[in-house]
C-alpha cells in the first residue's frame, strides 16, 4: 500500500510540471549511421525529415581520445548541429576493469585531461568567437545491468563530480552541457534513478532513453509513448524540476519486424496489427500536451536488432515525424547549459480514489551473454482515479498506471550503441570495439 501511495503523490505533485505553459522550443536531432564518420548520413537525415538535426548523437569509450572524436565532431559541426558525446566509462583493453571507481581514484586523471586538451585544441582550430560547444552524456543508462558502470550509484556520482571539476578547472564549464541520461525503466538493484544523481550544480540536461520494443522479445510489447516514458519523467522531473528533458536515444519498432533469434528474440509477433506512424503521431502530441520539460528530442535512426529507423529502407513513420516537426512547437535552437524547463504554476489539490491491482507476470527467458536468464517478477500496477475540474491530468493518471516492462533483459538487448559501432570503417573499429559490452 506505502508503495501504491509513494506513485500516486508523485503523479500528483507533478501536476503542476505537466501544468505549465510549455513554449515552442523543443528542438529534434538523431543519432545516424556511422556514428558521425560520414556526411553522407547525416545529410541523407537533414534532406529527408522536415526539420534539420540540431544534435547528432555519436558514441565513444574510454579508450578513445580526440584524434577520432574530432572528425567526428567536425562533421557534425559543418552542419550546424551539436555534437551530443556519449562517453562511455569502459576500457577495452582490460573490459574486466571498474573504470567507474577508477575514475575517482584518480587514475583516468591522466587521460581525461588528455582528452580535455583535446577538445580545447579542436575548438581552437574554428575562428575566435565560433568555437562549438557540445554535449557530454557520461555513463549513460546507469541504471541498468548490462553496461558494467550500470548499478553502482555511489561510484557514478564520486566519478561525475571528479571529472565535472577537472573540465571546470580547465575552463571549460561553459561550453560543455552536461546531459544526465537513464534508461526508461530500473533495471538495477536500487529501483530508485533518483539515487544516480550527482547534484544539481553538475548536471544541465535530464534525459531517458526509452524504446518500443514491440512484442518481438518474450517479456515485452508494444507500448505507446506514455507507457513507455511517463513514470520515469514523472520520477525525475518532480525530483529535479527546473531542469530540461531530453529523450537521447528514441525509437520504435516496425509492425513488419519479425522476431530474429540471433538477437535472442523469442516473441510472438502479436504486434504485426500496430503503426509505428501512429506511435510517432501519437508521441509527438503527447510531447506537446503532456510533457513540458522535454526540449530535445534525438530520434535512434538506425536499423539494428530492429527497424528503428525513419528514412532507411522498409522504414515506416516518416511522413508522420515530418508533420508533427514542421510545427512552430519543434523549432527549437538547443541550449547547452540549462534553462527553466517549464513554467511552474500552484500544484492543485486533489482528492483521489484509489485501487490497487496485483498481476502476476508470466516466467519469461532471454538470452544474453551469459547465457540463459531465468525470472517471475510479480508487477504491482497502482490504478487511480481522481474527480477534479482544476487538475490537467489527462493521460497521467493512465501513465502512472501501467506497469514497468519486467526486469528480465539480456546483455545483448539493450547494448545498441555497441552494436552500433560495427558500421564504423574497419580502420577505426579495432579502437571502438567493446568486447564485453557486445557479448563477443
Amino acid at each position: 500500500m506505502n508503495n501504491k501511495k509513494t506513485l500516486l503523490s508523485i503523479a500528483l505533485s507533478s501536476c503542476l510540471l505537466f501544468s505549465g505553459h510549455a513554449s515552442a522550443d523543443t528542438s529534434v536531432g538523431a543519432y545516424v549511421d556511422y556514428d558521425g564518420w560520414s556526411l553522407t548520413t547525416i545529410d541523407q537525415f537533414n534532406a529527408d525529415t522536415a526539420r534539420n538535426a540540431t544534435n547528432i548523437n555519436i558514441f565513444s569509450s574510454f579508450s578513445s581520445n580526440w584524434d577520432s572524436l574530432s572528425v567526428q565532431a567536425s562533421n557534425i559541426v559543418s552542419r550546424d548541429s551539436v555534437p551530443l558525446i556519449t562517453w562511455m566509462p569502459y576500457n577495452n583493453a582490460a573490459p574486466d576493469s571498474n573504470v567507474i571507481v577508477e575514475i575517482a581514484s584518480g587514475q583516468w586523471d591522466a587521460y581525461i585531461d588528455s582528452w580535455i586538451e583535446g577538445l580545447t585544441n579542436w575548438r581552437n582550430t574554428y575562428p575566435a568567437g565560433t568555437e562549438p560547444s557540445i554535449l557530454l552524456r557520461f555513463g549513460h543508462e546507469f541504471n541498468g545491468n548490462w553496461y558494467p558502470w550500470g548499478n553502482q550509484p555511489d561510484a557514478l556520482k564520486t566519478a561525475w563530480r571528479h571529472v565535472h571539476q577537472r573540465f571546470a578547472d580547465a575552463g571549460l564549464n561553459d561550453v560543455v552541457g552536461w546531459v544526465w541520461c537513464a534508461n526508461n525503466v530500473d533495471v538495477d538493484s536500487v529501483n530508485d534513478v533518483t539515487a544516480y544523481y550527482p547534484g544539481d550544480d553538475v548536471v544541465d540536461w535530464l534525459s531517458i532513453d526509452g524504446y518500443n520494443w514491440g512484442s518481438n522479445y518474450s517479456f515485452s510489447r508494444w507500448k505507446s509513448f506514455d507507457e513507455t516514458f511517463s513514470q520515469q519523467y514523472v520520477k525525475m522531473v518532480t525530483a529535479f524540476p527546473g531542469k530540461p528533458m531530453m529523450l537521447a536515444e528514441v525509437s520504435s519498432a516496425e509492425p513488419h519486424d519479425v522476431p530474429d533469434p540471433t538477437w535472442g528474440q523469442d516473441g510472438d509477433d502479436s504486434d504485426s496489427v500496430q503503426s509505428k506512424a501512429a506511435w510517432i503521431t501519437d508521441m509527438m502530441q503527447s510531447v506537446q500536451n503532456n510533457y513540458p520539460a522535454i526540449k530535445s528530442i534525438v530520434w535512434f535512426n538506425t536499423n539494428k536488432e530492429l527497424d528503428w529507423a525513419l528514412n532507411l529502407s522498409g522504414n515506416t513513420g516518416l511522413n508522420e515525424y515530418n508533420d508533427s516537426v514542421s510545427t512552430d512547437y519543434f523549432s527549437g535552437k538547443l541550449q547547452i547549459k540549462s534553462q527553466p524547463a517549464v513554467e511552474p504554476v500552484e500544484e492543485p489539490v486533489v482528492e483521489p480514489v484509489e485501487e490497487e491491482v496485483v498481476v502476476e507476470a508470466p516466467t519469461t527467458k532471454t538470452k544474453g551473454k551469459s547465457g540463459n536468464k531465468k525470472k517471475t517478477d510479480s508487477l504491482r500496477i497502482a490504478s487511480t482515479e481522481a474527480d477534479t475540474e482544476t487538475a490537467p491530468v489527462t493521460g497521467i493518471a493512465k501513465a502512472m498506471a501501467v506497469s514497468k516492462m519486467p526486469t528480465v533483459v539480456g546483455e545483448r538487448l539493450l547494448a545498441r550503441e555497441a552494436e552500433g559501432l560495427r558500421n564504423m570503417p574497419k580502420a577505426e573499429l579495432s579502437k571502438w570495439r567493446l568486447g564485453r559490452v557486445l557479448g563477443e
